[in-house]
């Protein structure tokens, strides 16, 4: 009777020792599951956050060309418009004023107004402001050059006039050119021609000139 007591306590440790294997083949089994997993959660959210960055570079990117001015593609040559006498006006006109003067766009001091009219028909302009700069110099000029983002300029020789033109707002600016080869700001017809929309465009977005000034040609 001892000898199969004995004999049935075997069995059972060996039985119990065969489950303890099992079960800790299961433990582990169920760990390598949880780690995989992990890792699965692991590289699906790196997969995300690469997506996100990525999603964000792209965004930034265009955020940045946004940001930028960019002239039409296939702007066709203008240099084919102009004579070879009206190329003779193409140059850097300048004059200071003031800034006495609204015109100047700027507190104290002077400002230097510069014209670039280009052998190929288009313009430019830029101010540049002396002295002490205040907190207001300029805000004008900027909103101008973002309604008037290209200019154009053209000739009309028996009437020695010089116009600037500015499709996008669809005005006109009016030069006389006089002896010396200046170009004098004509008044009458800033103000006059075109139904008046070129004074009420200054009006409303800068300033109305007081004066005829007078551009010299370096």
């Amino acid at each position: 009777m001892m000898y199969m007591s004995l004999k049935w306590s075997g069995l059972l440790m060996k039985h119990l020792g065969v489950a303890a294997i099992l079960c800790m083949g299961l433990s582990a089994c169920d760990v390598n599951h949880a780690d995989s997993k992990d890792h699965s959660a692991v590289a699906t959210t790196s997969r995300h956050e690469d997506s996100l960055i990525k999603s964000t570079t792209k965004v930034k990117t265009l955020d940045d060309a946004a940001g930028r001015t960019f002239l039409p593609e296939g702007v066709p040559d203008q240099t084919s418009k102009l004579s070879e006498a009206d190329q003779q006006y193409a140059g850097r006109y300048h004059t200071r004023i003031s800034c006495e003067d609204n015109f100047a766009d700027c507190e104290t001091g002077e400002a230097e107004y510069i014209l670039n009219l280009l052998p190929d028909g288009t313009a430019y302009w830029n101010v540049v402001h002396f002295g002490r700069v205040g907190s207001k110099d300029g805000s004008k000029s900027a909103v101008i050059n973002q309604l008037c983002p290209s200019l154009k300029w053209k000739v009309e020789p028996a009437a020695h006039e010089l116009t600037i033109q500015c499709p996008l707002s669809d005005v006109n600016f009016y030069f006389d050119i006089d002896a010396k080869q200046r170009l004098v700001v004509n008044l009458e017809k800033l103000f006059y021609s075109d139904f008046g929309k070129n004074r009420e465009f200054l009006e409303q977005n800068y300033f109305v000139p007081t004066k005829a000034y007078v551009l010299d040609k370096e």
